[in-house]
């Protein structure tokens, strides 16, 4: 009775949000577009003798911290209800999401990992740390139950992808598929560009005059000190990182095995970074806002010109949609400004596959997880848990489903992006791209400038080779040499002029004296090993 008496208590709180929600849209579900399906009758003399049977499935969901005003919690709304409901329900399985930091995933997610207190599917972008679980032999192979349950999973996916989560015959992941593969994006205010009389930068210098005309034009026209050039950290940079590198000196197995920190020219992109922090044509605090938030806010509001954020990103996170709101006038302009002594635009691509997804091997679940995921690969659970409810939040549009622009879609999918865990980015179709390009544009607005973003992104993009092998250096010092990263970043971009090549040095000396050093002789003699070199 005690379980019963839990259930009804949820029941109780379900209706109440059920009557509020109501108000705002959320609570009709003939107008969301698919039928309610009931949670079970829980006073029922059949539940009662039955509940038992009910398996609880625990997902983890990233904590965003980025919910609109009115919208509902990220784990109650329609997408959570739409698969309880069409996937639970059936399964009689009660869907429970676990929320983490994503500030903080791949530190919870291990603390929760060494507890034994991790959700039944876990997931990260963290491959070091996936490989430890699996050394550790904290993960379910996953082989048999792919083979008996993910039909649809495998067919999504493609053998090629479900290799990188496959190790010695042990399927210890499903790597989510990645619909575009272009990693960074810059664009840049072209309105004020115009105003300022310039056109639109095609090399590193001319995007650096560019920063300085705007903070110079900005400050005579509004008298608000504004920083020019916006998201500053380790990951989106480089781009401009790899215009001051010397290309003819890097090889491939550099590409793999040298620290970004060691190749050439790398310092003097961190000397360009430094003069544009004195500048103040950076934001003083940029070490402060690492997921982005604050920059977002300051591009919404007029005080930022240029940033290189995730391909397309002010499309699917909807600041694009924001700024034109806020400033109907403003032109916000994908361009490919970052040019190497060679002439060309190299960038980094990423590759093929996103998140990996897995369930520790302390979970009693692991068949309804593999469930759950293959039930997520069918065609019509991927439209709704990217898109919405149709009429509602989108509508289709010669195959390809149309983000609508009102309040329903902005409350319902700020997070679109997790819940449909198997894959990273809007997918339509396996044979024609410019589908997917499309469906990642949202809508005809922004389809230009989705396809420039992309377009820009992968112009001259180079992979980092791959290599499927577990590094010991790697997984024992990954933590610690990201935490330097991050450290090295700050240092040297705030470093004083005249003390930078001397802390530059000294910070990469320590890097590579803490782990650094063995992660890189590992990963030359993994990479020579790989291509028939030393044994």
């Amino acid at each position: 009775m005690p379980l019963l008496r839990l259930w009804l208590s949820k029941l109780a709180l379900i209706v109440i949000l059920g009557v509020l929600s109501g108000c705002s849209g959320f609570g009709d579900p003939n107008r969301l577009g698919w039928a309610a399906s009931p949670l079970p009758n829980l006073e029922s003399d059949e539940f009662t003798a039955n509940h038992d049977s009910w398996t609880t499935l625990r997902i983890e969901l990233f904590e965003r911290s980025n919910k609109p005003i009115g919208a509902p919690t990220i784990t109650d709304n329609r997408m959570t209800q739409y698969i309880q409901e069409h996937f639970g329900n059936p399964e009689r399985i009660k869907i429970e999401f676990v929320t983490i930091p994503r500030a903080e995933e791949v530190r919870r997610l291990q603390v929760l990992m060494a507890a034994n207190q991790a959700p039944d599917i876990v997931f990260t972008y963290d491959l070091p740390t996936v490989y430890n679980f699996y050394t550790q032999g904290k993960l379910t192979d996953l082989s048999p139950l792919l083979d008996q349950y993910g039909s649809r999973l495998k067919e999504l996916l493609g053998e090629e992808i479900l290799s990188y989560g496959r190790m010695q015959g042990t399927q210890f992941a499903i790597p989510a598929k990645r619909v575009l593969t272009a990693r960074t994006t810059t664009f840049i205010r072209e309105d004020w560009l115009r105003e300022a009389g310039l056109s639109l930068p095609e090399t590193t210098e001319e995007f650096y005059r560019a920063l300085q005309v705007f903070k110079k034009n900005r400050l005579q026209k509004t008298g608000e000190v504004i920083y020019p050039f916006g998201q500053i950290d380790y990951y989106h940079t480089a781009p401009l990182q790899y215009s001051f590198w010397d290309w003819d000196q890097i090889t491939e197995e550099d590409l793999y095995a040298e620290p970004g920190w060691t190749m050439p020219g790398n310092k003097e992109a961190f000397r360009f970074l430094n003069r544009l922090y004195h500048e103040g044509l950076i934001h003083p605090e940029f070490h402060l806002d690492r997921f982005a938030q604050q920059f977002q806010k300051d591009l919404v509001n007029g005080r930022v010109g240029a940033a290189s954020p995730n391909t397309n990103e002010p499309v699917y996170m909807g600041y694009l949609a924001e700024l034109l709101k806020n400033d109907p006038n403003a032109i916000l302009t994908p361009i490919d400004p970052f040019t190497s002594a060679n002439g060309k635009k190299t960038k980094p691509i990423l590759e093929d596959t996103g998140m990996y997804i897995m369930v520790p091997k302390t979970s009693k679940n692991a068949e309804a997880a593999m469930k759950y995921l293959n039930w997520m690969a069918q065609p019509e659970n991927i439209i709704t848990l990217q898109n919405g409810v149709e009429g509602m939040t989108y509508r289709m549009e010669d195959g390809v489903p149309v983000t609508l622009e009102n309040e329903d879609a902005n409350r319902l999918l700020f997070n679109y992006f997790d819940y449909c865990i198997i894959l990273n980015g809007k997918y339509v179709s396996s044979q024609d791209e410019r589908l997917n390009l499309k469906a990642n544009a949202n809508n005809k607005r922004f389809e230009e400038f989705t396809r420039k973003s992309v377009e820009y992104g992968m112009n001259d993009g180079i992979e980092t080779p791959r290599i499927h092998a577990i590094l010991p250096s790697e997984i024992r010092y990954a933590a610690a040499l990201n935490e330097k990263n991050d450290e090295i970043f700050v240092k040297v971009i705030t470093a004083s002029p005249e003390a930078f090549d001397a802390v530059y040095d000294e910070e990469v000396a320590e890097y590579l004296s803490i782990g650094g050093q063995q992660v890189r002789e590992e990963k030359h003699l993994a990479y020579q090993k790989h291509n028939g070199g030393a044994p």
